[in-house]
């Protein structure tokens, strides 16, 4: 208990108890990082919510635009943009294609550059795309992503941390790296699946008065199991990739990878089904 409330100290902006900080335990928290993910998509459910009683007034197609953008910006505030930061400095480091030695100065230097800033602007205009095109497509299924892409790319950091070694020899992430052991990746998996599989009917129930056939349901289940299993190869791919660049991870290329597979999620939430139809 006290290591998970240390991360979700060290990884929000929620006001937590004053707690002892322990690095290993801190460390051997990372298995429950997708339950940080649950918090933080039940926090931007719950403004969404707020938002939209105060402007329940007002069209849909208009309040849609500004949904999307209180949903950025509630994650934004809520983490304290620390995975954005890892991900601009990852693509500073990453496409200064220098040496792998200097490319890991250019990571930990604080100063954002060229890249980093392109890397944010298209974050947020990929984000605002997807999300916009999935309410379009179905305001259910828009909900369900909203509650639960920050689950499912923390748990792509999970993987990370369990499939590759930490580029430096010391730093933040080399504790959850070096503690992250294959049994903690099988907590983060079974944490992902139920969740996500668990919650998967909130929005019918919510937004419908029938019992859902069973045929849909199984076929649900299966997608979401693809889309997870797609996402953790894409996490091993992604990390193996930075390791050939610096020689391994680092809490940077962490945060990148959080903030990349968010997107790969809804873009594949939204592709996936597809193949299902008919």
């Amino acid at each position: 208990m006290k290591g998970f409330l240390l991360l979700l100290s060290f990884m929000t902006r929620i006001p937590m108890p004053k707690t002892e900080y322990d690095e290993e335990k801190l460390g051997k928290s990372m298995k429950y990082f997708p339950v940080v993910g649950i918090i933080v998509g039940f926090i931007l459910l719950f403004f969404c919510i707020i938002f939209n009683f105060i402007l329940k007034n007002i069209s849909y197609s208009a309040v849609l635009p500004l949904m999307i953008i209180v949903v950025i910006l509630t994650d934004l505030i809520t983490t304290g943009a620390l995975h954005l930061d890892g991900l601009a400095d990852t693509f500073d480091g990453i496409f200064s294609y220098r040496s792998k030695h200097k490319m890991l100065e250019i990571m930990k230097d604080s100063r954002l550059g060229s890249n980093g800033a392109l890397a944010l602007i298209l974050y947020f205009l990929l984000k605002f795309i997807l999300l916009f095109s999935l309410t379009i497509e179905s305001r259910e299924a828009a909900v369900y992503a909203i509650i639960t892409y920050p689950v499912v790319s923390r748990f792509c950091s999970v993987v990370s941390c369990a499939s590759s070694p930490y580029a430096r020899g010391s730093g933040m992430g080399k504790t959850f790296v070096d503690n992250t052991k294959t049994c903690g990746l099988i907590v983060a998996t079974v944490i992902t699946l139920l969740y996500t599989i668990g919650m998967l009917f909130m929005p019918f129930i919510l937004f419908t008065n029938y019992s859902l056939p069973m045929q849909f349901m199984i076929r649900s289940v299966l997608i979401i199991v693809i889309i997870v299993g797609l996402l953790a190869l894409f996490a091993f791919a992604f990390s193996k990739l930075i390791e050939r660049k610096i020689g391994g991870i680092t809490g940077d290329t962490l945060g990148a990878l959080l903030e990349i597979s968010s997107l790969v999620y809804i873009f594949l939430f939204l592709v996936i089904p597809t193949f299902f139809i008919g």
